[in-house]
């Protein structure tokens, strides 16, 4: 996976809610225009259909305020790739994913001292913007709270729980959940590591799964 991120503070450092599925409990700041994108590939084999995906993630950011900021994200061109496992037949697909509009507002800072955490909030506006195949079923809400804490070493743990209203291609709508942890080190204002574990939607078997 790539990221390259850019805003108007030339020589600062700035805080990514990419590359990883946990995003940055802070935002840009007012006036402040922030830009994030990403080449990400994802492989599942639980299946007799290997499927390869590589998609594009883009997040535009701007600072209204100095807490809150607007957002609009997408994962930008999608390509799909089926393969049989038991056979050498394949297909590919290929098209633009939604667009997602949103707000993200940061409700507390942190303070070491007293183990608090920051604390964020951001809802998103899924719309079915997306290409033949890769456009989702109706408006799509969801809700998120990131929640990180300082820790010694250079280290920061965070979390991310969610409640999203999604809709089957059928048109029924259910209410899944999400939640994520990430532990990252940071080694330098430009470089830093992570490990995460994160369930993009926890629901019944009936509205997919877990």
């Amino acid at each position: 996976m790539f990221l390259a991120a850019g805003d108007l503070r030339a020589g600062e450092p700035i805080d990514t809610d990419g590359p990883d599925f946990v995003e940055s409990s802070e935002v840009v700041g007012r006036g402040r225009f922030q830009f994030e994108a990403n080449i990400a590939s994802e492989r599942d084999r639980r299946h007799a259909m290997r499927r390869t995906t590589t998609s594009t993630p883009t997040l535009l950011r701007f600072g209204m305020t100095d807490t809150a900021e607007i957002r609009l994200e997408t994962e930008g061109r999608i390509q799909v790739r089926n393969e049989a496992t038991a056979s050498e037949a394949s297909s590919t697909e290929a098209g633009n994913a939604d667009y997602a509009l949103g707000v993200k507002w940061h409700s507390q800072d942190r303070d070491f001292a007293l183990a608090v955490p920051a604390v964020s909030w951001i809802v998103h506006f899924d719309t079915p913007t997306g290409g033949k195949g890769f456009k989702g079923h109706g408006t799509r809400p969801s809700l998120r709270s990131v929640l990180t804490w300082d820790l010694p070493d250079g280290l920061a743990l965070g979390l991310m729980p969610g409640l999203r209203y999604d809709a089957t291609p059928d048109g029924h709508r259910f209410v899944s959940t999400t939640f994520g942890a990430v532990l990252s080190r940071r080694w330098s204002e430009h470089f830093r590591t992570f490990m995460e574990s994160a369930a993009p939607q926890i629901a019944s078997s009936r509205d997919g799964g877990c």
